[in-house]
Order: structure tokens, then C-alpha cells, then sequence
């Protein structure tokens, strides 16, 4: 019997292997899964490459195209870039075994095909804050935007051509960086912020990953088996496992603390990462939540201290799920998916310690409303999560202790909020569902309140019947509709279902407008809804909309 050499892993170029992967030398094995990371998992892997941290080995197979030991394909996108790219070209291909979500995020970001994310309808691409790099750390200044996202993609259009934002396909090329760095960009003045950025971009041109590369006479059982066995276990160190690995040495027993917390409401321990809690720990110490930060405050507290911090961040993330959650009273997120972000729940638990503590009464919450709605419609946590969390907890606790509410609070204006978002992951969408179902959200048939996580996210007026109108699709014609109300008006227009549902209500039109009402559909929406006048109905409801909207936030 042959004796098989044992797998080493070597460095390679990050970059290169993107490039073999553009040209069709690197492929993906059938047997793997489909590309499912998300754009938050892409945004932490573009920072973790640009803070030059480790984000894992790579799993490689060489393999004969004319006989490859598993059937393959391409990274998916490929075809739409560059579709004469064939791996028919090269003799042998390398198969990753372990790798594909890294690779395929990293083809996305700097070859940006024409592809919507996973739970998504549009693509994304990404691009890297100059500005916000030369402020903070990198970890701030990565964003993806979606293609829909029409407000945010002309604020970053209007960032790339002043020079303070690049899309992160311009790294992809190094000439092409050059020639804008060196050529075409005025905004950096001093040699020390040309220096910065000339570092961070050389970090991510030259940022090497160890590769172990297997070979074919390991045997296919085998290489099956070490597959199975690295995605079992092929996780990367996260900050928690790093604050595990601290503590212990103080005797703290964090992942039995964790495990405590989570298994105390399981609902909140999907959305609530073990990190949060660490995070309103750094807050309520007035410091920051970078990772060097964090590490920094769990040193400097024993284990007593320690442990009375954790029992009261846990305690108020508690609090801050809870009003996240509450469809009366709250924020209406009745379901996890409707939280507009999960991230938010760091500084508003922070901030609901800062109203307990100051013994604060309604114009403190109303406050706090005011700031947690104004984030929500104004995207401000869908980038530069940890420094805006930051800023926000010191400049609403001053607003609460006296002091002018901050600017960009006051300069949200409804009238601006982009309401043909039709991304169900968009943080403007899931709010405005949030502020139906604190509406009342009546069931259509019985003009009761119902269960709402029994409701479906569905069209007014149906896709089927308007589907070559654009806004179809918009959260303006969308609501929260009991599955029997759904049967009920499938495929009908409104005016074929309204009166369906007028019946249902003993023909009392009042006490249909009533219901009608609970979903921001004013009597005037309901007129445009007898005509079948979708875009009429749009007007109406969004208006409707934009009212609630700022009865919500001035409260």
C-alpha cells in the first residue's frame, strides 16, 4: 500500500486565486452547496481582509478536466462577466473543497455580476469609505449597497466622483487603482492619508491564505471525509471565543453565561449575538465596540465586576428585544424577519439603561422613539454599525440630559424616504410593515385583530393582474393579510374582492373602511382600489404612509 503524503498548507494570494476563478481554473464541486452568504457576512469578510485579520484555510483538489474526480461548475455569476471563460482551457482544475462562500463573496464584490443575494431581489455592490477609513478603523468604511436602494446608491455616486468612496472592482485591477490614485483623485491632501490608503489597498492586493491542496491519490472516500469534517469544524475564532479564551484565565465561565442567557428565550438568542452583549458591556463603559476595545474593557474588569456587568447587559438587550418585538406598545417587529436591524439592539439597550437610570419618564421615551425611528428610516445603521452605535448612545443620553438633539436627527425628513423599496431585507421596508401591524393590522374577513405571525407579507393588488406596472412590487402596495383573507382575494382584482370582503362585514361600508384603515388604506386609496387605478392607489396609500410615518417619529 502507497503511503500518502500528509496535506500541508502553503500561502497563496488571496487576489490570485479570485483571478483563477474569473479565468474558470478554480470551480466549486458540485456537491457543494449554493452561494448563501449574506451582505453582512460579505461586508465582515472585505474588513477582516483589510485589517489583515486570518478568515480561515482554503480547501484546494487538483482534478483533470476530462476526468475530474467530482463533477463541478463555475462560481455562480461567472457566466454573466465573463462568458467565455471555459474551464475546457486549462488541463487541470482546482476544486474547492473548503472556501466557496469566501471566493464567490469575493468574486461578487470585485467583479460585481449582475446577481441579487441570498433573501434579496436586486444585487448589491460594495464600496470602501475613504473618508471613514481615514477617520476609524477600515471596519466602518466597508458598505454594500442593493441596486434599488436609490437614495443610498446616489449618495455613494456622489461620494465616488468627490473621491471619498471607491467601488471595491476598482481593486480588482491594480493598474486601474493606481492610475486613480496616483492620476485622478483629489481628495487625498496629505502624504499621510495617501499612505493610509496606499497600505490598506497593498494589505488587500497582497493578503495571503493558507491553502492546503489535496491530492487525487488521497482517494475520493477520503477527501469526501476530511470535506465533512472541515465544515464541521472550520470555524473561524470569533471575538467571543477570544473574550472565552480571556475570561477563563479569570475564572469566567462566559460560554455557560451565554448559554444561560440564550436558552432563556430562544425566539431571542436567533437574532442576539453572544458579541452584543460584550458590546453594551464596552458602552455602558463609555468605550467603543472595535474588537481591540472590547478585548481592552473584559481586561480590565475581574470577575465579580465582571459578571454584575454581564447580568446587566443582559437584562436590558432582554428589554430591547422586547420593545423590538411588541406589535402594541413597541416597535411592531412581531417576527424576528421584521426587526429592521438586529444591530440596533446594542445601543438601544444601552440607551434603556440610560432612561432607567436617570429614573426618565415619557418625554425620555419619546426621545428614544424618536431616535429609533429615525435610524430606521433613515438607514443609519446599514453601515458603520460600531462607531454610530457609539456616537449615537453618547449624543441621545446629552439630548436626554438637556442638550440640542443632534443634527442629522432633526435633518431626517419623511417626505425623502424612498418608498418604492420592494427588498423585504430593506430597513424601510420591514419599518413601514412594523408601523402597519402597530396600526392594528384587522383581518380583512372578520375586522378583528389576528395573530400577525399568522399573516403574509402579500400584494394589495395582485402580481398576477399588475404585473407590468414597476411599483407592483413596492411596500406601498403590500401589507400583512391573514392566509384566509389570501384565498379569499387570490388573483382578483380589488374591485372583484372588495365587496367580497364588504359582505363579510354585513355590508356596513363604515366598518370595512375601519379595517381598511388599520393598514394605512385611507377611503380615498379605497376609491382608486374600485377603479382598479393601481397608480391612483399608490398616491393615496403613500401619503397615507408618509402621515403614520411622521406621527411615529415626532411621536
Amino acid at each position: 500500500m502507497l503511503a500518502v503524503e500528509t496535506p500541508k498548507a502553503n500561502p497563496e494570494n488571496l487576489c490570485a486565486i479570485i483571478r483563477d476563478a474569473y479565468n474558470a481554473k478554480v470551480v466549486l464541486p458540485e456537491f457543494q452547496r449554493s452561494f448563501v452568504w449574506t451582505r453582512e457576512d460579505i461586508e465582515e469578510l472585505l474588513v477582516s481582509i483589510l485589517q489583515g485579520y486570518f478568515i480561515g484555510t482554503f480547501l484546494m483538489l487538483d482534478t483533470p478536466v476530462e476526468k475530474p474526480m467530482f463533477p463541478f461548475r463555475s462560481v455562480e455569476g461567472l457566466e454573466k462577466i465573463n462568458p467565455a471563460a471555459t474551464s475546457m482551457r486549462h488541463a487541470t482544475v482546482r476544486l474547492a473543497l473548503d472556501g466557496q462562500q469566501r471566493i464567490t463573496s469575493l468574486f461578487y464584490a470585485l467583479f460585481e455580476p449582475d446577481l441579487p443575494l441570498r433573501n434579496t431581489k436586486n444585487p448589491y455592490r460594495f464600496y470602501f469609505r475613504i473618508d471613514l477609513a481615514l477617520e476609524n478603523e477600515p471596519g466602518d468604511a466597508v458598505t454594500g449597497i442593493s441596486l434599488a436602494d436609490r437614495s443610498r446608491m446616489a449618495e455613494i455616486q456622489k461620494l465616488v466622483k468627490e473621491h471619498k468612496a471607491i467601488p471595491f472592482s476598482l481593486l480588482r485591477d491594480s493598474s486601474q487603482f493606481y492610475k486613480w490614485f496616483y492620476q485622478e483623485q483629489k481628495f487625498l491632501q496629505t502624504d499621510k492619508q495617501k499612505a493610509v490608503v496606499e497600505q490598506l489597498y497593498h494589505r488587500f492586493e497582497k493578503f495571503m491564505v493558507p491553502v492546503v491542496a489535496l491530492s487525487p491519490e488521497a482517494g475520493r472516500d477520503n477527501i469526501v471525509n476530511i470535506f465533512e469534517r472541515i465544515n464541521r469544524t472550520g470555524v473561524s475564532l470569533s471575538l467571543f471565543d477570544l473574550a472565552v479564551a480571556r475570561l477563563y484565565l479569570k475564572q469566567v465561565q462566559l460560554r455557560k453565561l451565554w448559554e444561560k442567557f440564550a436558552e432563556e428565550d430562544k425566539n431571542r438568542a436567533e437574532v442576539v449575538k453572544p458579541e452584543f452583549l460584550l458590546k453594551v458591556i464596552a458602552l455602558l463603559n463609555g468605550k467603543e465596540t472595535k474588537k481591540s476595545t472590547l478585548l481592552d474593557v473584559i481586561d480590565m474588569l475581574n470577575k465579580p465586576k465582571f459578571e454584575e456587568h454581564w447580568q446587566v447587559a443582559a437584562q436590558y438587550i432582554a428589554e430591547a428585544y422586547q420593545r423590538l418585538t411588541t406589535p402594541s406598545g413597541g416597535y411592531g417587529a412581531f417576527q424576528n424577519d421584521w426587526i429592521p436591524y438586529t444591530t440596533i439592539i446594542v445601543p438601544l439597550a444601552v440607551l434603556l439603561h440610560a432612561v432607567a437610570s436617570r429614573k426618565g419618564g415619557e418625554e425620555m421615551y419619546r426621545k428614544l422613539d424618536r431616535w429609533y425611528w429615525s435610524c430606521v428610516f433613515s438607514q443609519r445603521y446599514d453601515q458603520a454599525v460600531d462607531s454610530t452605535g457609539y456616537r449615537d448612545v453618547k449624543e441621545i443620553t446629552d439630548w436626554m440630559d438637556g442638550k440640542l438633539a443632534p443634527a442629522w436627527l432633526d435633518a431626517v425628513q419623511i417626505s425623502t424616504i424612498d418608498l418604492t423599496v420592494d427588498e423585504s431585507r430593506s430597513a424601510i421596508y420591514r419599518g413601514i410593515m412594523c408601523a402597519i401591524a402597530l396600526a392594528g393590522a384587522k383581518d380583512f374577513i372578520s375586522g378583528q385583530a389576528v395573530n400577525l405571525k399568522d399573516c403574509q407579507d402579500d400584494h394589495i393588488f395582485p402580481k398576477s393582474k399588475f404585473s407590468a406596472h414597476p411599483r407592483v412590487n413596492s411596500i406601498v402596495n403590500r401589507t400583512l393579510i391573514s392566509s384566509s383573507s389570501n384565498q379569499i382575494k387570490s388573483d382578483k382584482k380589488p374591485s372583484e374582492f372588495l365587496p367580497l370582503f364588504l359582505s363579510k362585514h354585513g355590508g356596513d361600508q363604515e366598518r370595512l373602511s375601519q379595517t381598511l384603515h388599520s393598514h394605512l388604506i385611507s377611503d380615498e386609496a379605497v376609491q382608486a382600489m374600485t377603479s382598479n387605478d393601481l397608480e391612483n392607489f399608490l398616491t393615496c396609500r403613500e401619503q397615507t404612509i408618509r402621515e403614520r410615518l411622521t406621527a411615529i417619529i415626532r411621536g
